[in-house]
Parts: structure tokens; C-alpha cells; sequence
């Protein structure tokens, strides 16, 4: 099944993704998966684990994520381990091997009204390295009026280095945490991010309306947005971030919360049991 998935993604989507930092990929998981995922989120929303935490609190509405759940629920570790997911994602990145960083699930509830602002994911992740993606699985047909991703097609190439990234900005809950190591790596001195959301007309937007089974695949570098969530009903969504061939560990000065320590040195190669290898390509 992963393979003839695999199959499906042509060399021109390939490019798109390397070119753009996003690509669009429709059909990629079955039915019975969205079923299975949404039954596993309405568990996880009763009983939530270790790394729930909620954006905005004191805005209306509930816009919550919930993060390494693969590590505590069997149903969200058999969608990292059996989907096509992680196959998808060494196809569009080129890679021969596959490591997981951490499954994120984003929950939009009717009548949240809070986006999620204008931002980059790698700046506060403990890698350097540029074969790293996210793939984006919503569980409800999304448009922009539920909270559908936008992206500035093509700014994972704004700058050059490998650590490169632009500042996370907004006030919310779960915001990375300073490192008490002072070799740590600096990642505040990148430039100023623009103001894309009051200068749409500036910037090479793109979105896409998506039912559940399609994904987005992005680059980890690539600025993106969402809108709140204006409708009746939930936007839930599911993003597992994964891990190319030419990613190395490095502690930086503020870092996003991990469940428990990888046990890796700076400069290792990502894998060991919190990060581990879950797809490889046929030789």
C-alpha cells in the first residue's frame, strides 16, 4: 500500500515541493484512517496526555494541539508506523531514511476565532539540516474559513544558512523554553520577520481547499499561516513532522519542549528511540 502511494508522487510534484517548499498531494490516506484518527482525537480530547496545551486561552473559543502522542496511544503511533505518511514525506525530501521528530495534532473548535499568525517551525526544533518536512492530514474538509494553511511560496529559501529562520511572533501559551547550556546555539539573530498579513498583495501566497485524506507537505523553513475557525464545526487536524538524511541534533539558546531527552549529542545523527527510523527507501 505505501509503495503504490509512493508511486503516485511524480518527479514534477517533487520539484514543486523543492521549488515552492509546499506541495499538495490529494488521496494519500484511505477512509478507515480518517476514521480511525478521528475517533482516536475525540479520546485524546477527553483524555488529554502529557504535552496538551492550549493556544490563546483568554481569547474565545479553544484552539488546543497535543503533541508525541504516538509515544502514549496506539492509535496515533499505527498512523506514524503503518499510514503512507512517512513514505510520503522521504519521497518529496529525497531522502533515503525516514525519522520521526514528533506528531502535533492542531484542533480548531467551532467558533475560534484565533489564527495561527505568520511563522516558521525550524527556529526553536533542535536540528540543523535541510531535509526536513511536515506533513499536514486534516480530518475535516478544510477551506480558509476553518483554517485552511496559506504559505509564502518560496520563503524557505529567504535565507541561506542551515539553521536559518525567521522569529516566531505572538503571545501564547507553549512558547519554546531558554536552555540552561551555554554552548547552546544562538537562534535569535536572524532578521526581522516582514508583515505579511497587513501586505497579502506583496507576497506569493497560495492555499488549497482540501477534504480529509489529501495533505500538505511543507518544508520546515517555509512561512506559513492559518485562519481561525468561523464555522460550526471542529477543524482537526493532524501534522507529523519528519526527518531527513542530512539532519544533526544541536541545542539552541530557547528550544520547543521535547516529552523526554533524545539522549543524542549535539552534531549526532537524529535517531534513537524518541526520534526513530520509520521509513527506509528499496535499495
Amino acid at each position: 500500500m505505501n509503495d503504490s502511494v509512493v508511486a503516485r508522487i511524480s518527479d514534477e510534484m517533487v520539484a514543486t515541493y523543492a521549488r515552492d517548499g509546499v506541495v499538495c498531494l490529494r488521496g494519500i490516506l484511505e477512509p478507515a484512517w480518517i476514521e480511525r484518527m478521528r475517533g482516536a482525537v475525540d479520546h485524546v480530547t477527553r483524555n488529554p496526555g502529557p504535552m496538551r496545551e492550549s493556544y490563546y486561552p483568554d481569547r474565545p473559543g479553544d484552539f488546543f494541539s497535543e503533541k508525541f502522542l504516538w509515544t502514549v496511544d496506539d492509535d496515533f503511533r499505527a498512523y506514524v508506523f503503518e499510514t503512507p505518511i512517512a513514505a510520503v514525506a522521504g519521497r518529496i525530501m529525497a531522502s533515503v531514511r525516514v525519522n520521526l521528530f514528533y506528531d502535533h495534532l492542531l484542533v480548531k473548535e467551532p467558533g475560534t476565532p484565533s489564527e495561527t499568525e505568520w511563522h516558521q517551525d525550524m527556529n526553536f526544533w533542535p536540528f540543523e539540516g535541510r531535509k526536513i518536512c511536515s506533513v499536514w492530514a486534516p480530518l475535516d474538509a478544510v477551506t480558509r474559513e476553518n483554517g485552511t494553511l496559506e504559505f509564502v511560496r518560496g520563503s524557505h529559501a529567504w535565507y541561506d544558512k542551515p539553521m536559518a529562520r525567521v522569529p516566531l511572533f505572538g503571545d501564547r501559551t507553549g512558547q519554546p523554553k531558554d536552555t540552561d547550556d551555554a554552548s547552546a546555539a544562538n537562534v535569535d539573530d536572524a532578521p526581522a520577520q516582514p508583515d505579511i498579513e497587513n501586505r497579502r498583495a506583496d507576497f506569493d501566497i497560495v492555499s488549497w481547499d482540501l477534504e480529509p485524506g489529501d495533505v500538505l507537505a511543507f518544508q520546515s523553513l517555509v512561512v506559513h499561516y492559518a485562519s481561525g475557525n468561523s464555522t460550526s464545526g471542529r477543524r482537526r487536524a493532524l501534522s507529523t513532522r519528519w526527518l531527513g538524511d542530512d539532519m544533526r541534533y544541536v541545542l539552541k539558546s530557547k528550544m520547543i519542549q521535547l516529552i523526554r531527552d533524545p539522549g543524542l549529542r549535539p552534531g549526532d545523527i537524529v535517531d534513537c528511540d524518541l526520534f526513530p527510523t520509520v521509513w527506509r527507501a528499496a535499495a
